[in-house]
């Protein structure tokens, strides 16, 4: 099974020019924990990554104004990522190497196609495990 087939395409972004104040919003209204920051809105090249953790580590504790502090002075640039067309047993040997729940996903070009989490890896596996007991149900 490859990345594709269970990433999530719809992607939450931000550019490195928006404020913490407006990202930390928008962390909170879609309920998640990542956003990927990308270049502009045109390209969708991701040039790193921005989470509630990097806004408690890197703004509040150091008492930094979430109203003027950019993500460009926050963001993790080294993004781990993988391409679309990978199966989902070197996504999970990404993630235990590298100690993440998430990977960003490339296209073939370099560009955002979206986002594999540990999650979705998890429903996945569980999905196949219920049609496999559906399966010896029927013998």
């Amino acid at each position: 099974m490859q990345v594709k087939e269970v990433m999530s395409k719809n992607v939450i972004c931000c550019t490195k020019e928006e404020t913490v104040l407006e990202i930390a919003k928008r962390l909170m209204k879609y309920d998640i924990g990542m956003l990927v920051v990308i270049e502009d809105t045109l390209s969708k090249t991701p040039v790193g990554v921005v989470t509630d953790r990097d806004i408690l580590n890197r703004v509040v504790i150091k008492d930094l104004d979430t109203q003027k502090t950019k993500i460009s002075e926050i963001l993790t640039k080294n993004i781990i990522s993988i391409g679309v067309n990978e199966s989902l047993a070197t996504a999970v040997d990404k993630m235990k190497k590298n100690k993440v729940k998430k990977l960003v996903v490339l296209d073939e070009s370099g560009e955002l196609a979206g986002i594999l989490s540990n999650s979705d890896i998890i429903k996945q596996f569980l999905e196949i495990r219920q049609k496999l007991v559906d399966l010896s149900i029927g013998f």
